[in-house]
């Protein structure tokens, strides 16, 4: 008489198999609770009003070596250009700096070619602003690779340093002149105002489809797994 097929579930009914869906399960929720963690932080900046902009003071030491310019900056009602630079506050990271808006791109251009061939004294000074969140990288002109169309810190962050990670401040800071007048004359203090920025962290949304991928794969190799095993145990019966 002919031994019967196993079918799927007689073999995912195995202890051992039992013991691996259990461990993908485990790791499925793990890879999901990093990606509720990255969807919590993708919607985090969605919630502030004007009002609840915190004014923020931090030391740093400008890195004029590394500067640019953010096109398509909305201020009240006028388009225009920020000056951008890199800096590394008390403790070795990277804060990235706006340093000022202007309508007038030639203004801007001016201060960024002033600033990169400046000699700055290499001290902290003290830098009063508002934390802004990074914005979705855009694509860079290869004619003009400082002018960049958003403020994107992952993408900063790879134009200061191409060769090797650097830690980074996971903002950046608008120079808003605040109670101190001009921001970096002779541009103008910055207008914070979070209807202007994203709402989404775009970064930390793809974060959230990644593990949520990954989640999924974990379950399927248990699937694909089990299943390999039916075609031989299925092999060896017809055998």
């Amino acid at each position: 008489m002919p031994t019967k097929a196993p079918t799927f579930f007689a073999i995912a009914r195995q202890p051992k198999w039992i013991g691996a869906l259990l461990l993908a399960l485990a790791v499925a929720a793990i890879f999901a609770l990093l990606g509720q963690w990255q969807l919590d932080r993708a919607f985090t900046k969605s919630a502030p009003t004007d009002t609840d902009i915190k004014i923020s003071t931090v030391n740093v030491m400008i890195d004029s070596s590394h500067v640019f310019i953010a096109a398509n900056r909305l201020q009240d009602g006028e388009q225009g250009y920020w000056l951008l630079s890199n800096s590394r506050d008390e403790a070795g990271k990277s804060v990235t700096l706006a340093l000022g808006w202007s309508p007038s791109y030639a203004e801007v251009k001016g201060e960024y070619d002033a600033l990169k061939d400046s000699v700055l004294v290499q001290a902290f000074m003290p830098m009063k602003g508002v934390f802004l969140p990074s914005e979705a990288p855009k694509p860079l002109d290869s004619k003009q690779p400082y002018l960049l169309q958003s403020v994107s810190l992952a993408q900063l962050v790879n134009l200061y340093s191409p060769d090797k990670p650097v830690a980074s401040h996971p903002e950046y800071l608008a120079l808003c002149g605040c109670d101190e007048g001009m921001a970096w004359p002779p541009l103008r203090p910055i207008k914070v105002n979070y209807a202007q920025t994203d709402p989404i962290n775009w970064l930390s949304a793809f974060y959230f489809l990644e593990w949520t991928v990954f989640a999924g794969f974990a379950v399927f190799m248990w699937w694909r797994l089990v299943k390999d095993q039916l075609i031989r145990d299925q092999l060896e019966t017809v055998n």
